[in-house]
């Protein structure tokens, strides 16, 4: 279930104190394990049930984004044989990495005040899981105590990540009238589930386009590659760095950090569901676009001209602010999971131009060549992240790439081919010729 709605239900009782867990997990690595974001993902909420089970239903296990959220009554310590069992990356967990830390929550005020205490809880507890998940000898599992340790650890760029990583529930419940009605996404009021689209894909349409769309760069934003220090939107974390500065110098205590965070991922998640909210309403004239991926929708609709709009006023809409790219494919014979593939490349292709002026950064559709420019502007950024390794910002995009090698190579001009073929062929050799 979702967290929200499990947090409004346990603070409608009249409780004065919780333990809350949170357990988080390394969602982009099983991702790029698996090769696709829907098996990815699917690993990771496999592998936060079967945790959520075992910590028994007195527990109240909910999902929250890439988290498992667990709250209890009273003061209690976590199972540890649980985390033993199943926290590590082997195959009791599912493969996946994870990371947890709890808290001990006061509560008062009416049930709604009870609800904003916890959720406000579950943003520093997520980011304390965080920690622990990528410096497992982190010993403290009391949040604030891991959070204390992050001016040592951190860079303030790495401080400002993951102040912006966590998500947040600024919109309410069904509980209070304010958020998600029945079929439609818990994170994002107004937009169809992801399960209603796993049963509206289970007979799907045999003609139409499937899409599936993502807000590109949403933590760091994207340079406009046009224009030497210019940028096309700015990210979550760009908001943070100020907070970010202070944290790790000292001159803002942690409590105030959590406090303005939270307000301005409130600020951002609420920006995000506009968004969004605008590219399904300008789609809803040919198709029906689901809440399937964290930042991004995905559907079928009549025609490609649609969607075009769709995100173009999307991107209007906060312009600056987040930026949109989508991949679509044509339904055919060989079904919906290929269309699906496809698409998911052509929103990668949308990816590698972020940033220009080609108009395939907004939309491209799967067997549709690129002309030699944007081509040319392909080659760039790969190479871009070859020359810069691994551990750079972005670097995910060479491995898609790779993984899609043949697909790039149907794409681009003849005259783009040696090109990329060097980057590929000499993986990441420093040695090699530069590309």
């Amino acid at each position: 279930m979702d967290t929200g709605d499990v947090l409004a239900h346990f603070a409608q009782a009249d409780r004065r104190q919780a333990t809350v867990v949170v357990v988080t997990s390394a969602l982009r690595a099983s991702v790029e394990d698996s090769g696709d974001h829907e098996a990815g993902l699917e690993r990771v909420r496999h592998s936060l049930n079967t945790i959520g089970r075992n910590f028994g239903a007195e527990w109240n296990p909910s999902y929250y984004g890439k988290d498992l959220v667990l709250v209890r009554a009273g003061k209690h310590s976590p199972p540890v044989g649980v985390f033993e069992d199943l926290l590590g990356s082997g195959p009791a967990g599912g493969g996946v990495r994870h990371g947890w830390a709890l808290d001990y929550i006061s509560l008062a005020g009416d049930s709604d005040a009870r609800r904003e205490r916890l959720l406000r809880a579950s943003y520093g507890i997520s980011m304390a899981a965080r920690m622990r998940r990528d410096w497992p000898d982190l010993q403290p599992f009391r949040a604030d105590d891991v959070l204390e340790q992050v001016p040592r650890l951190l860079s303030v760029r790495q401080g400002a990540s993951l102040l912006a990583g966590v998500l947040v529930r600024p919109l309410g419940s069904r509980e209070t009238g304010l958020g998600a009605g029945p079929e439609e996404d818990p994170r994002f009021p107004g937009l169809q589930s992801a399960d209603a689209w796993e049963a509206f894909s289970a007979a799907p349409p045999q003609r139409g386009i499937y899409v599936v769309s993502d807000v590109h760069d949403i933590e760091w934003g994207t340079p406009c590659r046009r224009r030497w220090g210019a940028r096309l939107t700015e990210g979550n974390a760009h908001q943070m760095l100020p907070l970010a500065t202070m944290w790790l110098n000292g001159s803002l205590p942690l409590a105030d950090v959590l406090r303005r965070a939270y307000q301005l991922r409130v600020h951002r998640e609420s920006l995000l569901l506009g968004h969004l909210r605008t590219m399904s309403d300008a789609a809803a004239a040919g198709g029906t676009l689901f809440a399937t991926l964290g930042d991004g929708l995905s559907g079928i609709v009549s025609d490609a001209a649609l969607l075009r709009t769709a995100v173009t006023t999307a991107n209007d809409w906060t312009a600056g602010q987040m930026h949109s790219g989508a991949g679509l494919a044509r339904l055919g014979e060989a079904g919906l999971g290929t269309a699906r593939r496809h698409a998911h490349f052509s929103l990668h292709v949308t990816k590698t131009l972020k940033g220009t002026a080609h108009r395939e950064r907004i939309l491209h559709v799967f067997g549709e060549p690129l002309s030699i420019d944007a081509g040319d502007s392909v080659v760039e950024f790969l190479s871009g992240l070859w020359k810069a390794g691994p551990g750079t910002p972005g670097f995910h995009h060479l491995a898609h790439a790779l993984r899609w090698r043949g697909w790039w190579q149907m794409h681009l001009p003849s005259s783009a081919h040696a090109r990329l073929a060097l980057i590929f062929d000499t993986g990441h050799d420093k040695s090699a010729a530069d590309p």
